[in-house]
């Protein structure tokens, strides 16, 4: 390929310059069209006739790996039906740190282990269907809150000059943040997208040590850096740091200037010798190889092109909606992507995301002949939005969530709302229903509980990404407390109403404290974002159709205090400082470290039935080694042919071979002069990069995910589950492991395995956990490696971080091979 050739693949055609939310340029001499980059993690964005399904949080609830898996199966099928490439999913981070975090719904849960499960069989899914996987946010964007210079300028921050920077220590980059990333690579995961922030004040999308080095040399990543959109903010420094692709293309908050860091910028830097070609044919290259190895690429591919445009939903428009541009023409086919498999897994995930927090005096399932006859809901959030259950990146709040709002929200095909699926219900047995969607009218709703036999109040809390502001929430939550009046009104229900049920749809963790005990609240209901089917799995939990088994994905405090807090104020410097000075003490692990007692912890979730775990066993599969051993030496680099750069002519612009587009980024030179560097002259490298071919990798790398190692199986851990009440259900066995404490300090237990079994009643089943190396290993900040400890270790099975089940122990001594 021309050098343009391969600039264009690097390159954003610019905000609406394309079908998708990102478009590369094309090479239409090898047949190579623009590649399309679409949202998102719950379904395909701006189109119709694709599925909404259950948020990444609802997907972490369930402790599922099959429903994982299914779920990027589901999400790759549609996908590929729209003609969309790459698929901007799944969301790894943030790791929901800050209880307040908008987009904490996005991803899968507060912690590692859990994060990285989800994440890896969620891009194993997309990607068996032929669409690349991005796993995105490289790292620590853990809130919403000056994220973006020009946002937070807006919103009267008009002193902030940079974003946010997430200050991670060594220690705890490894063992948290860039966890879930490993798994993802170990995936094969084809893209990796930078994020906003800063990282340790430098931008992620040119922080070479971040890119370079962990991600690319540590973690042996192969496929391709993209920037989030708005996230790069330099041109050489940042191919040169390490990101291989620039979104949406132009400078941000630039739309339509066809004003680009790269482009033309890009193709002149490799010129005048400010870039070296070589890095050029890396990023060109990592940019098509996970086309291949996701065989969606079949040169030449021209008609494998996006079949609706993200800029309108009419059938016909003008070639460039975004731009009001060009000849009219067909913009959308409408074609339906959703099928059977959409519906099936879409509606598993819904139902088994659901955690049922209390139940006391087993008042759930609703039953009539328990005397439930007149049943009262109340709540905006069983019915839908009094504006549709669509608007505009889902930022219409006022009643049932199916999503946060932001670039991860899509259009509901359809919502079944809790309204509908209990009325449902209800009528079929011959129950009384009476309703009050009015969050406010506290009294008409006190008069109308106290002739229910049962009430049920639905409340919610919602967040989204901060270029949206909600009712003064600019992406993150102000607090979590329940949004439009939800604690007045569930306390005014519970004081008329002796069995009163509380239904949460929320975004993350909420205050419960003043309503929790209520002698009256018999019975508690949490969800995350369910996606289009809310309604139908709630009410299939309430009325005992399904048994619950979703399981928390954090921890709820009893203190809001107890939370990390946001970073509110410009208090150090024009450049908000975020200290992650909580370490690896994420959710539960603060909790344990200061035995701190939790209202409800992570991992915890209530059945219908009763179910009992014993008999443990570990045995050891291979010998665990102190030290990982050295990698195998990189292979010899692959001989590649430069392009004669020496004439600037052969990149200008062909002006008599098509006509211009407003706004869109080309590769082409404008002139051909270019000012060359000096002979003893070079552009400084940033740390991590080399034009020199390494011998051999780091220690800890080597591999897919890391130094191959650390993913072998050395001990394998087992135990019995049995079903010992009367209604059919499922659990989680969860394995969370205490490390030696004589060397390096950890938390007083990690999360290290989690099984789901499906029993009939009386019936058991084994659960398994594989323990990895690396999941027996600390990060040693010295010598810069996975360490085992030698020691103790204690193995406890468990139904929540709080609740054990049974302990064992694993004895490691030092190995004769170890030095």
């Amino acid at each position: 390929m021309s050098i343009p050739e391969k600039v264009n693949l690097t390159t954003g055609t610019g905000w609406g310059s394309g079908p998708c939310v990102g478009n590369t340029g094309s090479v239409p001499r090898l047949g190579i069209p623009s590649i399309c980059l679409q949202d998102g993690p719950n379904g395909v964005r701006y189109t119709d006739f694709t599925s909404h399904y259950p948020s990444g949080l609802a997907t972490g609830s369930t402790f599922n790996r099959d429903l994982m898996f299914l779920k990027g199966k589901a999400l790759g099928k549609e996908f590929k039906h729209k003609n969309v490439h790459i698929a901007l999913a799944p969301t790894i981070g943030p790791i929901g740190l800050k209880a307040q975090g908008g987009r904490n719904w996005e991803s899968f849960g507060t912690d590692p282990y859990l994060q990285g499960v989800a994440g890896a069989q969620q891009i194993k899914g997309i990607q068996e269907e032929g669409v690349v996987a991005v796993a995105r946010y490289l790292v620590g964007n853990e809130q919403e809150r000056f994220r973006q210079v020009n946002e937070w300028n807006v919103n009267g921050w008009d002193k902030l000059q940079k974003s946010v920077s997430s200050n991670i220590g060594d220690r705890t980059m490894h063992e948290v943040y860039l966890w879930p990333f490993a798994d993802a690579v170990h995936a094969g995961v084809g893209g990796v997208l930078c994020s906003l922030n800063q990282v340790n004040n430098t931008y992620a999308c040119e922080n070479s040590y971040l890119l370079n080095y962990l991600l690319k040399e540590e973690l042996g990543f192969q496929g391709f850096v993209v920037s989030d959109w708005g996230a790069q903010h330099s041109g050489v420094e940042s191919a040169l740091a390490g990101l291989d692709m620039c979104m949406p293309g132009e400078i941000f908050d630039e739309w339509l200037s066809a004003r680009s860091y790269w482009g033309p910028s890009l193709t002149r830097a490799v010129y005048n010798d400010t870039l070296p070609q070589e890095r050029l044919n890396d990023m060109a290259t990592r940019i098509l190889a996970p086309f291949f190895a996701a065989k969606t690429l079949n040169l030449p591919f021209e008609s494998d092109v996006p079949n609706f445009t993200s800029w309108t939903y009419h059938t016909f428009g003008q070639q460039y909606p975004y731009q009001h541009y060009g000849p009219i023409m067909q913009q959308n086919w409408h074609i339906d992507a959703q099928s059977e498999m959409s519906y099936d897994i879409s509606l598993s995930i819904a139902r088994e995301a659901i955690v049922l927090l209390k139940n006391t005096g087993r008042h759930l399932p609703i039953d009539r002949e328990n005397g439930i006859r007149r049943l009262f809901v109340a709540g905006s959030a069983q019915n839908s939005d009094k504006r549709g259950f669509n608007c505009k990146d889902q930022k219409c709040t006022g009643g049932v969530m199916t999503s946060g709002w932001g670039s991860a929200a899509v259009n509901n095909p359809f919502v079944v709302t809790p309204f509908d699926a209990i009325k449902e219900r209800a009528v079929a047995r011959g129950i009384i229903l009476d309703i009050n969607t009015d969050d406010w009218d506290v009294s008409r709703a006190e008069d109308q509980a106290d002739y229910a036999d049962m009430s049920i109040v639905m409340v919610g809390a919602y967040s989204g990404e901060g270029f949206i502001e909600v009712d003064g929430n600019y992406g993150d939550r102000n607090n979590v407390s329940l949004w439009h009046n939800g604690d007045e009104l569930i306390r005014h229900v519970a004081d008329r109403c002796r069995r009163t049920v509380v239904v949460i749809n929320t975004v993350g963790p909420v205050d419960l404290e003043k309503w929790i005990e209520h002698e009256n609240i018999v019975a508690v209901i949490l969800t995350a974002p369910l996606g289009q089917y809310v309604g139908q799995a709630i009410a299939e939990v309430l009325f005992g159709e399904i048994n619950p088994s979703g399981r928390l994905p954090f921890t709820i405090a009893k203190k809001s205090q107890h939370y990390a807090p946001l970073v509110e104020d410009l208090s150090e410097g024009l450049t908000p400082q975020d200290i992650f000075d909580r370490g690896i003490y994420l959710d539960y692990r603060f909790y344990d470290k200061h035995n701190i007692k939790p209202r409800y912890p992570f991992g915890y979730g209530l059945s219908y039935s009763e179910f009992l775990v014993f008999n443990l066993r570990i045995k050891e599969i291979s010998a665990p080694t102190e030290f990982l051993p050295q990698p195998k030496d990189y292979l010899p680099a692959y001989p590649t042919i430069q392009d004669d750069v020496c004439d600037p002519e052969d990149a200008l612009f062909p002006h008599d071979e098509f006509q211009t587009v407003p706004g869109f980024i080309y590769p082409y030179l404008f002139d051909e002069h270019v000012q060359l560097l000096d002979d003893d002259d070079t552009y400084p490298y940033p740390r991590g990069y080399s034009t020199e071919q390494k011998k051999s990798p780091p220690l800890p790398g080597g591999g897919l995910g890391g130094n191959p190692a650390l993913w072998e199986e050395i001990y394998e851990v087992s135990a019995l589950v049995s079903n010992d009440g009367n209604e059919s259900g499922a659990y989680v066995s969860q394995l969370y492991l205490e490390f030696p404490s004589k060397v390096t300090l950890s938390p007083p237990k990690v999360l290290r395995g989690f099984d789901k079994v499906y029993l009939e009643p009386k019936k058991s089943a084994l659960v398994k956990f594989r323990l990895l190396h690396r999941d027996l290993s600390v990060w040693d900040t010295q010598t810069q490696q996975w360490v085992i400890q030698m020691g103790t270790y204690k193995v406890f099975v468990a139904s929540s971080s709080r609740k054990i089940e049974l302990v064992g122990e694993i004895d490691i001594g030092m190995s004769p091979n170890d030095p």
